[in-house]
This record gives structure tokens, C-alpha cells and sequence, in this order.
């Protein structure tokens, strides 16, 4: 017994030093140089100003949330975008990622003190929590915001992501009747429209779009992806470790503003959390013959790593306005001041994105609780 618990010491000490030389590895890979020439993410604007804009009843309110989360507002309605926090540390992240922590030590729960600190008065009205993929920088913090301030909204994203939010025993009760699973056959492709769905108080409709997700990580031609896979039953409690929040089945959406009592659309966005391979996430033509997009959110995250992206997505889209997200990194607190996550190469990013723009488009890379004003009389 004696002899068995030795060695059972030795392999722990083993894994712990496994795991040390991991971190270290994995943090010295992202701390690659800064861009050339260090954006300053606030001196592009898109929209317009209060002043300008027109009746504040006719203005659509963007507001980037930090990680790929926005929260959309016109005339009293809302509508939220995979809002998101908490920002774990690498070192806990990582310890998750290779499976070697002691068991419990690298749960990873959501910080409502940031999500209270950060998230608007607004979203409490959301009658939608639209998310495109389970990872945790996605999800982890939509329990605590659906319980405890969006109490009204509807969850919508793949099968997997409500097996996993079901977990939650409040989400739970009554049968999980606010978690709404989308199957792939009601989401579009570049050949098919998906279907719309309307929000419970018809003040948004969406069509999921059938997409894919960017390697995490890509050298010397060999890809890893974060947490892949699916979920095929309910959970009995939330995932513990990053890895556990699983990539289940992304989507892009297509969100269109509606008035009230009045389908048709008065501001279309096009929304995507993870950057796709094209032309997954694409809309299809006749989607996009019946309204030109207004404002496509896209992100910067692990984009490099997958061929012609943003570009070719753009020349199909021809928006407006872009707002890139996810951009910024994603192991610092919110309480601290911005870095870019150097591990993603933004000049890259950046050149590819303006390939892909038409004439009279504007895109900016808004720092989080950036709130842009969008006149739908200008649409």
C-alpha cells in the first residue's frame, strides 16, 4: 500500500511538472510581439453621433460587451450576443486544457461580480440570448445572467449548448422550456435560406447560419481546436473545466430589427462569435437580395488561421458597418487596461478586412462598453 501510494506521489509530482512545462510553453507563445504599429482601438467610429442621428426612437444602440458579446437596443427592446466576463487566468485555463489539475482545483465558475460590474441595466429586458458555439469564453457566464438579470430571455443555440446549460438546475425547472436547441435543419447555408425565428416579444427574428470554428492553434501546419466536439444528453451539473464547455454545433446569425407589431426589418446585423471557414457562416443570395446588412459583427480571434477570412466573407455580406470583436485578450481582467491577444496576428486581420470591404463601408474595433448609435432612417 505504502509502495502504491509512492508511486502514485511520483506520478503526481510528474503531471504537476508536465503541466508547469506546458503553461509555460503555451504562455510564451502568446506573448508574441505587438502588432506594428499598436492600434489604439478607440479612434475608429462607426455609426453616428447622438447629434446627428436623428429621433432617438428611430436609432438601433450597439453595445460591444467584451469577447464576442454585444448587446443590441430599439424602442425598449434587447437582445444579447454570447456575453461574457469572467476571464479566468491562462495558468487555470491551461491546467484544464491538458487535464492534469487535482480534481475540483480547476472548476471554472462564472465571476458575477465582474458580470454585475459590467453588464448594462439594459439587458435585463433581453428576450434573447443568441450564442454560436459552447466554449466557455462563450457560455460560462449565461446561467448566472439568464437567472439573475435577462430573466425573461430565451437561450438559443445548438443541441449541445442546451444539454449543457440543463446543468444549471434553475434553467432546468419546467423541463429547461427557456433553453431552445436549434437543429442544423433550420439553419441556412450559402445554397439555403434557414428559417426565422421570432423572439417571444417579436421585436427580433434570426436565421441561424450552419458554421464552423478557426483552429485555436496552427504551427508548422499542424491545427489543435480547443474543446471540440458535441454533447448528446443533458448534464446533471454545469461542465467544470474549460475544456468540458464543448464546441457543439456553431452558428452565425443573421439578426433582423424589427418595430413593433411590423416585420420588416428596420436594421439587419450579421453576427458570427468564432471566425468560419468559408463559406460556411455565408448567407445565402436571396437572404441577402431582400435587405443589405447594416452592421456585421465579426471576429478577430484564431481568424489568421483559417484561409480568406474575413475578406471573402465581406464581399459576400457588403455591410455598411463592421464592428470586430474578440479581439482584445482574452486571460486579462476586465478591471485592466486593453492588450491585444498577441497570439493573433491583427495586421494580418486588419488587411484582410479592408480587401473585403465595399466603398462606402467604415469598420472600427471598439474597446468593451463601446455603445454605437445607428439612425435606422439612413438604412
Amino acid at each position: 500500500m505504502q509502495h502504491a501510494s509512492a508511486a502514485r506521489a511520483r506520478r503526481a509530482r510528474c503531471r504537476y511538472a508536465a503541466a508547469s512545462c506546458c503553461i509555460a510553453v503555451l504562455t510564451a507563445c502568446w506573448k508574441l510581439p505587438p502588432p506594428s504599429g499598436q492600434m489604439e482601438p478607440t479612434l475608429r467610429r462607426i455609426g453616428c453621433e447622438a447629434d446627428s442621428c436623428g429621433n432617438p426612437a428611430d436609432q438601433v444602440e450597439v453595445t460591444y460587451l467584451g469577447t464576442s458579446g454585444i448587446l443590441v437596443r430599439y424602442r425598449g427592446a434587447a437582445l444579447l450576443g454570447a456575453p461574457f466576463f469572467s476571464k479566468p487566468p491562462l495558468k487555470r485555463v491551461a491546467l484544464s486544457i491538458i487535464s492534469l489539475a487535482p480534481a475540483g482545483s480547476s472548476r471554472l465558475t462564472a465571476d458575477t461580480a465582474l458580470i454585475e460590474r459590467f453588464l448594462p441595466v439594459a439587458a435585463d429586458s433581453a428576450s434573447a440570448i443568441l450564442v454560436g458555439h459552447g466554449h466557455y469564453d462563450h457560455l460560462l457566464d449565461v446561467p448566472h445572467i439568464a437567472n439573475h438579470r435577462a430573466k425573461s430571455a430565451l437561450i438559443y443555440g445548438g443541441p449541445s449548448i442546451r444539454h449543457m446549460l440543463m446543468g444549471d438546475a434553475s434553467l432546468r425547472a419546467h423541463g429547461g422550456s427557456r433553453l431552445i436547441a436549434i437543429p442544423s435543419s433550420m439553419a441556412g447555408t450559402r445554397d439555403r435560406a434557414g428559417e426565422w425565428i421570432y423572439t417571444s416579444d417579436r421585436r427580433f427574428r434570426f436565421m441561424p447560419l450552419v458554421a464552423t470554428h478557426a483552429p485555436t492553434v496552427k504551427r508548422l501546419g499542424i491545427s489543435y481546436r480547443f474543446a471540440p466536439g458535441r454533447v448528446s444528453r443533458d448534464l446533471r451539473s454545469l461542465p467544470a473545466t474549460a475544456a468540458d464547455w464543448k464546441l457543439g454545433e456553431p452558428y452565425a446569425y443573421v439578426i433582423d430589427v424589427l418595430a413593433p407589431r411590423d416585420t420588416t426589418p428596420r436594421f439587419r446585423i450579421y453576427y458570427q462569435d468564432a471566425p468560419s471557414e468559408p463559406p460556411h457562416g455565408f448567407p445565402d443570395r436571396q437572404t441577402l437580395e431582400g435587405r443589405r446588412v447594416d452592421l456585421a459583427v465579426i471576429c478577430a480571434a484564431t481568424s489568421t488561421y483559417v484561409r480568406n477570412t474575413p475578406d471573402s466573407l465581406l464581399k459576400v455580406l457588403a455591410p455598411r458597418n463592421v464592428m470586430v470583436t474578440h479581439w482584445e485578450s482574452l486571460f486579462r481582467r476586465g478591471t485592466l487596461s486593453l492588450q491585444f491577444n498577441a497570439a493573433w496576428d491583427i495586421d494580418n486581420f486588419i488587411g484582410r478586412l479592408e480587401r473585403g470591404l465595399p466603398p462606402d463601408s467604415r469598420w472600427a474595433m471598439p474597446p468593451p462598453q463601446r455603445v454605437m448609435s445607428f439612425s435606422t432612417t439612413a438604412s
